[in-house]
């Protein structure tokens, strides 16, 4: 005898068919101010390893896109995927730019001798070497924190009004436009002005498709 459903029930599951869950969650991506008077052009770092020191100014006429990463994070399989992005976008122009920092948990605990290790054997392990630069371990907020990352914090508001639990803040004062956790994202213009900025938790699928979008703009609209 075949099952009846009451007409309620019915209804329910036809309107549980029409609307479904937005697969990006809403405030992932915030847009720079656009009277941001500086460039990351002004600003330096020194790379990981080699002990580098990188004026940002070489990478004048690329897109560039800074993120703070962390070897035992539960977000660090975004690294092979940032090597994708690197991979595909590089004939674009892209440069992804790396910056540990143990402020999240944490969870980029070792020493800066410690980090590739780390990658290559325990997260993402299997081998793995990024293919992007990374620099020296370093604060992202807070008294402490890099310069240029004072810089692209003060050119694009947060997408998120939470800052987050204070057991796992390392870090003073704390100021409403802070990085909330690993992994947040900065894209910044050929013309080192800052374009956009991403949740940590934006899957970086979402933020291929934002950059996608942006190389099709005309090129002044680019900053080229």
């Amino acid at each position: 005898m075949p099952l009846r459903l009451p007409a309620s029930c019915l209804l329910l599951l036809l309107l549980a068919g029409l609307v479904q869950p937005d697969p990006r969650p809403k405030a992932m991506k915030m847009d720079c101010f656009k009277d941001v008077d500086d460039t990351i052009f002004n600003y330096e770092a020194v790379t990981l390893g080699r002990k580098e020191l990188v004026h940002f100014s070489q990478f004048a006429g690329k897109l560039i896109l800074v993120v703070n990463v962390a070897t035992y994070c539960g977000l660090t399989s975004q690294y092979p995927e940032l090597n994708a992005l690197q991979e595909e976008l590089k004939p674009f122009g892209l440069v992804v730019l790396g910056f540990p920092c143990n402020q999240f948990g944490k969870q980029e605990p070792g020493d800066n001798s410690e980090i590739l290790p780390g990658l290559k054997h325990v997260r993402p392990g299997g081998g793995f070497v990024p293919n992007f630069q990374l620099f020296e371990k370093g604060d992202v907020n807070g008294e402490n924190e890099q310069k240029i990352f004072t810089f692209l914090k003060r050119s694009c508001p947060h997408p998120s009004e939470l800052v987050g639990s204070l057991r796992r803040v390392s870090w003073d004062p704390i100021r409403v436009h802070d990085i909330r956790w690993n992994f947040e994202k900065f894209l910044v213009g050929p013309d080192g002005v800052p374009v956009a900025r991403w949740f940590h938790q934006a899957p970086v699928s979402a933020v291929r498709e934002d950059i996608l979008a942006y190389l099709k703009r005309p090129p002044r609209a680019r900053g080229v």
